[in-house]
């Protein structure tokens, strides 16, 4: 990714808004900074058919929840599970401090949360 996709990413999220029909969804908070990421995802058998987001705060976090949605589309939740930290990182195309990394990880953390249920019952 370069700075123009990340820049496109940050001012006009893509998979942005409520996926209503949705399989799962949840949200997660950075109480620390306030940042939080609403995440919807319609998932059929091992696949995330979709991925959608609502993401507020700052815009290191709305850019990367847009980012991620758009990596886990079409996605197995097997390999969607496997997306590390540096992984999440490198997507974004960018330099982030270390103090910036939870605004970067907050979509990501949502993630894992919402389908660690489905890749236990593998």
């Amino acid at each position: 990714m370069n700075d123009d996709t990340f820049r496109d990413h940050m001012e006009n999220p893509w998979h942005c808004g409520v996926l209503h029909n949705a399989t799962v969804f949840g949200s997660l908070r950075n109480p620390t900074c306030g940042d939080e990421v609403t995440l919807y995802l319609k998932v059929d058998g091992d696949v995330i058919v979709e991925a959608w987001h609502q993401a507020r705060g700052c815009l290191l976090c709305k850019a990367s929840a847009s980012i991620l949605c758009e990596h886990v589309d079409k996605m197995r939740i097997t390999d969607a599970k496997m997306i590390s930290h540096d992984k999440m990182i490198s997507l974004t195309g960018i330099s982030i401090t270390p103090g910036r990394t939870g605004c970067c990880l907050l979509p990501l953390q949502s993630l894992t949360k919402l389908i660690d249920p489905f890749y236990q019952n593998e």
